[in-house]
């Protein structure tokens, strides 16, 4: 599953692109959704339509960076999508794939696109690769602001204001757009409610009601076969299956986090983690936690699904898509156990009353960039129109009633998955994703469970710092030693081989692995972004909230 790569950090933050840029200007931009610093683009100049001009009916060619899919070329997709950009556009278009390697080899891939116009596409897919400044220094990245008032209105009411602002530039510009940007929370409480019904128990809403239901799960037999073996909670390694228990603190371990006091602090030091570390200590040694869980060798998606279709634990902290009636997973779990039946509850309330969802931090953990290959206002066009819902189905699922049906909200292909590959479909995906209604592959039900998520993941939204900088060199410095003692001691606490007040030492252990400079750097970036959001705020009311 993709979003195993998405954590609460931004994702993709690990992959740098090494790419050579060439030009030389001031890296402005066009400034006025014309052609970039560098070159002239694609056809005829597209006509400013609000000086009274035609917009222009040359032919358009449109060369597009793509990562997903099975990368078919001259698919059906592929002239799906040129037919509908030729129907909003007036014009020919023809659509020139790029498509990229596997992730091994994406990075010399893309650091030979950028570096030379003629190879640059007029679009790139991308990932967090710090060679953005660079891009955008040299000119090779164009400004969209004029561009996305013009043009980007499907765009621009997509994204959230929030989403934007981690994609916007500080000079005032817009140099790129994100791509896919996952659900507010794509992560629930799941319960056995079958098992809850035959031990007499009720949903658990407080902790305390949580870790006694998780207790009888594993001790009281709820599967009827006269042994003891189920487990109360499984996932995999990773701190996000344990966020009942953490969040139920307004604890995140992996991130800086507000403090009452204004002030930031990692998340791993809060003298409250040693609570929850000696709670879980307590139910791996008798048996509640899934041994399975405490090991890295757990972090396979495939094997947690195993695990969550065998019927042998009875909550998870996983997926929404879970409840999807078409996921494999569920399917696997209805085969093997036809009575039972898996539930979505409300977050956990800690012993203060604080409850949250795992959020996203709602960062594109890809984006878009319109090169100086392109004119920008084509580019921002066919962006616009794969981000309307009628598109955005078309080159995702196909055409209803030749690729798929729908029956009461339930989305079923009607082609195997191999034609589906053939025809392309997903070729264009990770291009403005659409997470709303328009992706019927969820039903309304799990739809309308995404929605509420935003909700009920803002307790910890609001407390999580994520910072909008690319560029985080004592981060990158010592973060992967922090994180090796962190897990060490935390999971050594948990499986009880290492006694829980060697918490205690952790403050010290992380100042002398670099933790003095790391906070020293999240403060000032902290800072530092607080005083961009408010001009943000500002640029934002002027340039976008107009043009919604």
């Amino acid at each position: 599953m993709k979003r195993t790569r998405v954590l609460l950090a931004v994702s993709l933050a690990s992959m740098m692109f090494v790419a050579a840029c060439s030009g030389g200007n001031d890296g402005s931009g066009n400034g006025n959704g014309g052609s970039g610093a560098n070159g002239t683009g694609n056809g005829e100049e597209t006509a400013n339509q609000e000086g009274g001009n035609a917009p222009s009916t040359e032919p358009l060619t449109i060369s597009m960076a793509l990562m997903a899919g099975s990368k078919t070329p001259d698919s059906w997709a592929e002239k799906t999508l040129e037919e509908e950009l030729a129907k909003t556009m007036g014009r020919k278009v023809d659509v020139k794939p790029v498509f990229l390697p596997d992730w091994s080899e994406l990075n010399t891939k893309i650091n030979l696109l950028m570096s030379a116009k003629d190879t640059r596409p007029g679009i790139l897919w991308t990932g967090d690769t710090k060679e953005f400044t660079k891009w955008v220094d040299a000119g090779i990245a164009q400004d969209l602001t004029p561009s996305l008032q013009k043009y980007g209105k499907e765009i621009i009411n997509y994204y959230s204001k929030d989403t934007l602002f981690y994609h916007w530039d500080k000079s005032g510009k817009m140099f790129r757009i994100p791509g896919d940007v996952p659900e507010a929370s794509y992560m629930t409480t799941i319960l056995r409610k079958d098992w809850l019904d035959k031990l007499g128990l009720q949903v658990p809403k407080t902790l305390d009601e949580y870790v006694n239901v998780l207790r009888a799960f594993a001790n009281n037999d709820p599967d009827g076969n006269g042994k003891k073996d189920t487990f109360g909670l499984s996932g995999d390694n990773y701190y996000r299956s344990l966020a009942p228990f953490f969040y139920a603190y307004g604890l995140d371990v992996e991130n800086f986090v507000k403090q009452p006091d204004g002030s930031i602090q990692f998340g791993a030091l809060d003298p409250k983690v040693k609570t929850v570390l000696a709670l879980l200590a307590d139910l791996y040694k008798e048996g509640v936690l899934d041994p399975r869980m405490t090991t890295s060798a757990n972090n396979d998606d495939t094997k947690v699904n195993d695990i969550y279709a065998s019927g042998k634990v009875g909550s998870f902290y996983r997926w929404v898509d879970y409840f999807n009636p078409g996921n494999s997973v569920a399917m696997s779990f209805k085969k093997l156990n036809p009575q039972g039946e898996y539930i979505s509850v409300d977050p956990i309330q800690g012993p203060d009353g604080f409850s949250s969802d795992l959020p996203d931090p709602r960062i594109g953990w890809c984006y878009l960039i319109v090169t100086d290959a392109a004119k920008t206002e084509d580019a921002v066009q066919v962006l616009n129109t794969m981000a309307t819902p009628e598109v955005f189905k078309l080159v995702t699922f196909g055409r209803e009633g030749e690729h798929y049906k729908m029956e009461n909200g339930i989305f079923t292909p009607t082609i195997q998955p191999e034609e589906g590959s053939k025809l392309g479909l997903g070729n264009f995906g990770w291009y403005i994703q659409r997470k709303d209604a328009a992706n019927i592959k969820n039903t309304p039900e799990v739809t309308a469970m995404f929605e509420q998520k935003l909700a009920t993941s803002q307790p910890m939204r609001d407390k999580i710092v994520v910072f909008k900088a690319i560029d985080r060199p004592e981060w990158d410095r010592y973060s992967a030693d922090v994180k090796k003692a962190r897990d060490e001691l935390f999971w050594g606490i948990i499986t009880g081989k290492t006694p829980i007040d060697a918490f205690d030492g952790f403050a010290k252990t992380y100042e002398k692995l670099g933790g003095k400079k790391i906070d020293e750097e999240a403060a000032g970036l902290f800072d530092k972004e607080q005083a961009e959001r408010a001009e943000y705020d500002k640029w934002y009311e002027a340039n976008i909230t107009p043009y919604k």
